[in-house]
Formats: structure tokens, C-alpha cells, sequence
């Protein structure tokens, strides 16, 4: 074990933080053919999502105190604002500038994970349905539109906010009870959905029809996919490297998340 993490999750983050280094200072051609390494650039908002937000959940948050807990995320989420703001304006290189998607799903996304649980079941439903509603209403009407553009801040919000608080509670709320049927068919989705759309191909989305646009949409946020669906993985990996370390103490409680699955 190191730290909270087993090793393995330790391993998993700094080989992701790696690739996103490579990735960011263009290295990554030099080092792979050209379609393995488009790829794998593609997903590099992915990487940053997943490596800041599962950081701070498994490593930042479990060392605070619960009274500061949203305070701090909240600054936390304001500095990713200020990055992805200044990444959107800026002249940077695109393999650079594309992060700002990510940075801007981070400065919702953190402060959230870090509300007290259990939210009223309300919440996340109506804040995943309006952002799907508005994603709808700009590919049908305004397909040029700052929604279609930002495509991957609001995939990673509305992946977020379903999986921590509809399909998966008990991943930040250890009070949580969630069916397992649900929750794999909730994965299963979201491992089968960039499958899918990757294999129906890039010419059914052409033009400017809305199924196309739809399409390409959905295509757009595969980023998204791969980022929340990577904290999943590393979470899921810390617990059972956690349940092994209790099994060899011989402990039989499980180890809280969050220090005790609620924040403030």
C-alpha cells in the first residue's frame, strides 16, 4: 500500500499523468505511428479529468476536514475556471488548448463531489436532464452554437453527476445503497456507447442534418466517457486494494471514502 492507494492505483495515475505530459509537449508523435498516436491524443481530456478529479477524491479530500471540505473544492473548481477560460482564448497549440473542456467540467465537477450526501434525489436528475435538454435543443436549432463547442464540458458533467449520485452512489457516499444490476448496466453503457458510435464511422456524420450533428455530438464526448469511466476504475481498484489490507489486518469494517461518506 502507499498511502491510501495501493500501488497498482499509484502506478495507473502516474502512467496517466505521463502520457498526458507527452501528449501536451507533442513528444507523442515521435514516439508512435501516426494513427496510434491521434488515439491516443484524443482522449487527453480524458486523462486530465480523470488524473485531477480522482486525485482529489481518493488523495485530497479523505485528509480534509468535512467542515472545509466543499470551501476548498469550491476554490479548487474556481482555479480550473481560470485555466479553462484562459485556455478557450488563448492561441496555443490545439493538443493543448482542447483542454480547456476538461479544466471547465472540473470547476463544476469538484465542487459538487464535495456536497454533503445524500442530495435530494431531485438534483441530479434535473440538473443532468436540463443540460440534456439544452445539448438537445442546441443540436436540433443552433448546431454552431457554444453548446455544441463545449460538447465535453457537459459530457463530463452529466457523466458525473449520474454516476456519483444516480447509478453508483455509493462511490462518494459510503451511507449509499445502489442495485449492482443498475450500476453494471449504467457501465455498460458508457463502455459500449464510444464503441458504438467509432464503428458507425465518421461519414454518418457528415453534414448538417440533426441526426448527423447528433452524431457527431456523441462522438465528441468519448473524451468524456474515457475520463469518468477511469475514476471509476481507479476507485473500484483503491477499494479493493483496501479490502485486501483490511483482510490481512484482520478487519472486517470497511474503510469510509470520504471519512464516513458525507462531505461539507
Amino acid at each position: 500500500m502507499t498511502g491510501r492507494l495501493g500501488i497498482a492505483t499509484w502506478a495507473i495515475y502516474g502512467v496517466v499523468a505521463v502520457l498526458l505530459i507527452v501528449i501536451v509537449s507533442g513528444a507523442l508523435s515521435t514516439m508512435f505511428p501516426s494513427v496510434a498516436s491521434t488515439r491516443i491524443a484524443y482522449n487527453s481530456e480524458g486523462y486530465l479529468f480523470a488524473l485531477v478529479l480522482g486525485l482529489w477524491l481518493q488523495v485530497a479530500l479523505p485528509r480534509v476536514p468535512e467542515r472545509r471540505r466543499f470551501a476548498l473544492s469550491a476554490a479548487h473548481g474556481g482555479l480550473w475556471a481560470i485555466i479553462g477560460i484562459a485556455l478557450l482564448l488563448s492561441d496555443l497549440p490545439s493538443r493543448i488548448r482542447t483542454l480547456n473542456e476538461a479544466a471547465l467540467g472540473l470547476a463544476i465537477v469538484l465542487p459538487y463531489v464535495a456536497l454533503r450526501r445524500p442530495l435530494p434525489r431531485w438534483v441530479p436528475w434535473s440538473s443532468s436532464l436540463l443540460l440534456v435538454a439544452l445539448t438537445v435543443w442546441a443540436i436540433v436549432w443552433a448546431p454552431s452554437s457554444w453548446v455544441i463547442d463545449q460538447a465535453e464540458t457537459f459530457g463530463f458533467i452529466v457523466l458525473a453527476v449520474l454516476t456519483f449520485d444516480v447509478f453508483d452512489r455509493r462511490l462518494i457516499d459510503d451511507t449509499a445503497t445502489s442495485s449492482a444490476g443498475v450500476r453494471w448496466a449504467w457501465y455498460g453503457f458508457m463502455i459500449l456507447e464510444p464503441i458504438v458510435v467509432s464503428a458507425i464511422g465518421t461519414d454518418a456524420r457528415s453534414g448538417s442534418g440533426s441526426g448527423a450533428v447528433t452524431l457527431l455530438y456523441l462522438g465528441r464526448i468519448h473524451e468524456s466517457f474515457v475520463g469518468v469511466l477511469l475514476v471509476v476504475a481507479l476507485m473500484y481498484l483503491s477499494r479493493v486494494s483496501q479490502a485486501r489490507a483490511r483482510t490481512a489486518d484482520g478487519q472486517t469494517r470497511p474503510t469510509p471514502l470520504l471519512g464516513g461518506g458525507r462531505t461539507a
